[in-house]
């Protein structure tokens, strides 16, 4: 049987996982954005027959958790690209537990 051993990442300290959060948050946002603006290009249908909010709101709830799960998973990458060029002014990660 083939075994790679992957080394171990080093733990990220408080610092680091702030800036990981921040940037998960701000790709989570800018898809929900794109999400809605790509909303706005698709006919109404009146298959649901619903000419109140709850529609609309229906609709922004579940495009808001798609745009989460989208960048807690890296499906776009921005995040990681924010991570990579924002991490070094933090200086070195600290080998803390998470």
């Amino acid at each position: 049987m083939l075994r790679i051993d992957i080394p171990a990442l080093p733990a990220l300290d408080k610092a680091h996982l702030g800036l990981k959060k921040a940037t998960q948050q701000f790709e989570g946002y800018f898809l929900h954005q794109l999400l809605t603006e790509m909303r706005k290009t698709v006919p109404d249908d009146k298959l649901l027959a619903d000419d109140g909010n709850s529609k609309q709101i229906f609709q922004d709830m579940m495009d808001q958790t798609l745009a989460d799960n989208m960048s807690s998973r890296g499906d776009l990458g921005m995040a990681k690209m924010m991570y990579d060029q924002l991490a070094p002014s933090l200086g070195k990660t600290t080998d803390r537990k998470q």
